[in-house]
């Protein structure tokens, strides 16, 4: 755990953040609402870092999501939430009867011509992404007022010859002076984070330099899947977070990883705002948030 002291006079305030989705959005409710009830505490914010899922249908899915989806059926309840059941619908309201709507990033594996159709339609830089209200999606370069902190988002990722980070976005927030976000949540980490299966260094150079240049105090990710943090840049604490829901099977590891698709230690984050305190959630409980057709509603019937 790394603590540091936020501003004082704000009103301390608990924020959760989630890592990569991939679809799986009643797990990724699901274990929010275990956390503030387990935890005994209020939720004030919940935050995504990015590959969320956000497709308007299957038919618009990159390759590697559409590979994926084949043996993850919850990768399709982003589909029904955009259409939903009467009985899907009743777990979502109810979970957001106890926790608040989820912010999310951009992410690699989102369809972004669709996203920005929907900011352009509202003439807002935060939309609901769905007719619930449960997904808010947050425009890549925008600082927004999160549970009493100044939170800027960036999101994709940069690989060169595929994809970069969003270049307008990017230069609004070097315009930002430094200290002047207290949080900074993208979905690439900064170079030198980790290293891949063959050795080769990951992370962005770019948001590296975003970090040093803003001096946030806390920063969070995701992309790459696994727990990492935390580490230090400057005055900033970086982490990065494992992925939700782990596939049952991968090409790297012979036996199934994940079966009874539960969700993964590590993949959750708590900040406590008063202390600067921020930990990866690994408590026994994440196992019951599980399987292809999560019961939401039997789920938050568990609590009190």
């Amino acid at each position: 755990m790394s603590e540091w002291l936020f501003a004082k006079g704000r009103q301390a305030m608990k924020i959760a953040f989630v890592g990569d989705v991939h679809g799986c959005v009643l797990h990724a409710l699901g274990a929010a609402v275990l956390l503030q009830d387990r935890r005994g505490i209020r939720l004030d914010a919940v935050i995504q870092v990015g590959d969320l899922g956000a497709y308007p249908s299957a038919e618009r899915f990159d390759e590697s999501s559409r590979r994926f989806g084949r043996d993850h059926p919850a990768q399709g309840d982003f589909f029904r939430l955009l259409d939903p059941s009467p009985s899907f619908a009743e777990g979502v309201r109810l979970a957001l009867g106890k926790i608040p709507s989820v912010l999310f990033v951009s992410g690699n594996h989102e369809d972004h011509d669709w996203l920005a159709s929907l900011h352009e339609a509202a003439g807002a830089e935060v939309v609901p992404v769905d007719p619930l209200g449960a997904y808010r999606h947050v425009a890549c370069g925008n600082v927004v007022e999160v549970a009493g902190q100044r939170v800027a988002f960036l999101g994709l990722i940069e690989v060169p010859g595929k994809m970069d980070l969003d270049e307008s976005a990017y230069a609004r927030l070097t315009a930002v002076e430094p200290g002047g976000v207290d949080i900074l949540v993208t979905h690439d980490g900064p170079y030198g984070m980790s290293r891949d299966r063959r050795g080769n260094v990951q992370g962005s150079p770019k948001l590296t330099r975003l970090i040093e240049h803003l001096r946030p105090r806390l920063h969070v990710s995701g992309h790459y899947h696994h727990p990492n943090g935390p580490r230090r840049y400057g005055r900033t604490t970086s982490y990065a977070l494992a992925q939700l829901v782990r596939p049952k099977i991968t090409r790297w590891e012979p036996e199934p990883v994940n079966p009874g698709q539960r969700v993964t230690a590590g993949s959750i984050g708590l900040l406590d705002t008063e202390t600067g305190g921020f930990e990866y959630i690994e408590d026994e409980w994440l196992a019951d948030v599980k399987g292809d057709a999560l019961d939401l509603a039997g789920l938050i019937a568990t609590t009190r």
